[in-house]
């Protein structure tokens, strides 16, 4: 990654201010990286424990579906509705540094949980707190980056769920293999079940994690989205201005959205399911498990983040909107097939070729996700901007995907591969639905940069027009 633009251009036509109280911008991307990649370990752990989870609290699939995903991400969801209003106000740092330390505590506290609501609580505090990190995080990006630059530094960010996912799989059946070995005696002594250590042990470095951003980053200056940018007041628009700024006056938000949705819908699908799906029906153990599927699925997402990285360098700061906007489309069509095949096949190691297929068409989405709102939306509006995409995504796409393959798995007979038939409808319609709404979202944007440009001169909240 190239030196920070803030720190290098001169102001000047075309160049945006120094920032002197921003340091090191490549530190700051992978700091904020590895505490993405450590909240998705937290949240996607349960993915590794389910066999245990579910016979020691003697839970149903429908109980499983509702931690992993609508009971989870609600609690997400919501919460980010109410840290927006710190993001766009308040110092972002502080308020990254404060949730992650939350979050590590509530997920240490998952390993002291003995029965259903008790985890699904400490599951809860683990969510809520999760909430602030992407908005403050790709908020903060804006302010240091310019368009072009705020893609890459975005895709590098947005390896986060693919790293930390993968580690949840691969690390979690390492250390639950590891608790019921040496270690099983000393912790059956103690009352301690092996799932329970894991969930402790996963959450302590998030500690560590939330010290270091709290000492080592200094909240940057606001800076407009403008082409000539410059410190911004401190003046709060409405929430009604927000959402006039999002479904008025950028006519691309609305599919852009519903096109996010989809796609996350199937990320949480498998997220959630696929690793059951290996141990159910192709009888294969949590260790193996991971062994096989994480690093399927971190080579995959990785990259497709690299890719995604890639195409933004291919655009211009004019053309950045239209052509992240294409280039999801692109990719989320190439994920149609993948997506339905990939729970139906016969083999164990076609399904993880295909998983990490999967994993890598969906990535260049994700990885290109937050960049039109981070372009095309005034700075005091992108905190509520960020996190309204964040609720809809979570309290849509969260709850919708884990909890419909688990009722439909439910429903469907107990075929040989219900489970399977189950994700290839979720997964397989979900892309489908996405591709669409991202071409039309693409479509729209001339039609919003003509309506922007007539009115620049009548409005404050300009914006760069790509």
């Amino acid at each position: 990654m190239s030196a920070n633009p803030l720190l290098t251009q001169p102001a000047g036509h075309g160049a945006r201010p120094t920032c002197s109280d921003v340091r090191h911008p490549v530190y700051i991307v992978l700091l904020f990286f590895t505490c993405f990649a450590f909240s998705y370990l937290d949240r996607q752990i349960v993915s590794i424990l389910v066999q245990p989870i579910k016979q020691s609290l003697a839970l149903t699939d429908t109980q499983i579906g509702l931690l992993q995903g609508l009971s989870f991400t609600m609690c997400y969801a919501t919460a980010g509705v109410f840290v927006a209003r710190l993001v766009d106000h308040a110092n972002r740092t502080k308020l990254i540094a404060a949730c992650i330390a939350i979050w590590a505590i509530s997920t240490m506290a998952c390993g002291f949980a003995s029965n259903f609501s008790e985890l699904l609580i400490a599951r809860a505090g683990t969510a809520i707190a999760e909430a602030a990190l992407s908005p403050a995080a790709l908020s903060i990006f804006s302010d240091i980056f310019t368009p072009r630059r705020v893609a890459r530094a975005s895709s590098v960010f947005m390896l986060g769920p693919y790293v930390g996912g993968g580690v949840a799989l691969f690390g979690g059946g390492m250390l639950l293999s590891a608790a019921h070995g040496d270690s099983g005696a000393w912790l059956a002594t103690h009352g301690v079940e092996p799932w329970q250590a894991v969930f402790v042990a996963v959450g302590l470095p998030g500690l560590v994690l939330a010290a270091l951003v709290a000492f080592t980053v200094r909240e940057p200056v606001r800076l407009e989205t403008l082409a000539h940018a410059t410190p911004i007041e401190d003046v709060m628009p409405s929430l009604r201005d927000v959402m006039i700024e999002l479904f008025v006056r950028n006519r691309f938000c609305l599919p852009y959205f519903a096109a996010y949705v989809a796609l996350i819908t199937l990320f949480y699908s498998h997220a959630a399911w696929f690793p059951t799906l290996l141990m159910r029906h192709f009888h294969l153990a949590p260790k193996v498990v991971g062994q096989m599927a994480a690093p399927a699925y971190m080579i995959g997402g990785t990259l497709g983040v690299a890719c995604a990285g890639m195409l933004a360098t291919r655009v211009t700061d004019e053309s950045t909107l239209r052509k992240v906007l294409g280039f999801s489309a692109g990719a989320v069509a190439t994920l149609v097939p993948a997506a339905i095949a990939m729970p139906l096949v016969g083999d164990s190691t076609v399904a993880i070729v295909l998983y990490g297929t999967c994993a890598f068409t969906a990535s260049i989405a994700m990885g290109l996700a937050p960049v039109p709102l981070q372009i095309a939306v005034p700075n005091r509006m992108r905190g509520r901007s960020l996190a309204l995409l964040v609720f809809m995504t979570n309290a849509i796409s969260g709850g919708v995907g884990p909890l419909a393959v688990g009722y439909l798995n439910e429903h469907l007979g107990h075929t040989d591969n219900s489970l399977g038939v189950a994700l290839a409808l979720t997964g397989g319609l979900s892309a489908l639905i996405g591709a669409a709404l991202y071409a039309l979202a693409m479509r729209r944007v001339p039609v919003v940069q003509a309506s922007a440009g007539a009115s620049d001169s009548t409005t404050s909240d300009k914006r760069i027009s790509p």
